[in-house]
């Protein structure tokens, strides 16, 4: 598993156990803001792992475009 995807699955991990902590009745008021603003960093870093990984994924599919494209040009050829 690469470095980026082990800590997005620890980043979506913490933020778990931060929904479960948060949703206890028992959170210090001071407490529970620090733990939510933890959370929405997380949040922002999973946002952005998961937008590094559409763009990668954009920029193959478009590889692969361009690699069909030239192929049909290729069995198109009267040559």
């Amino acid at each position: 598993m690469s470095k980026d995807k082990q800590n997005l699955k620890d980043a979506l991990q913490k933020l778990e156990k931060i929904a479960d902590d948060l949703s206890n009745k028992d959170v210090d008021v001071e407490a529970g803001l620090d733990k939510f603003k933890d959370g929405v960093a997380l949040i922002k870093f999973c946002r952005g792992q998961l937008k590094k990984a559409e763009n990668e994924f954009k920029k193959l599919k478009d590889e692969l475009e361009v690699e069909d494209e030239e192929t049909d040009e290729e069995t198109d050829s009267p040559f």
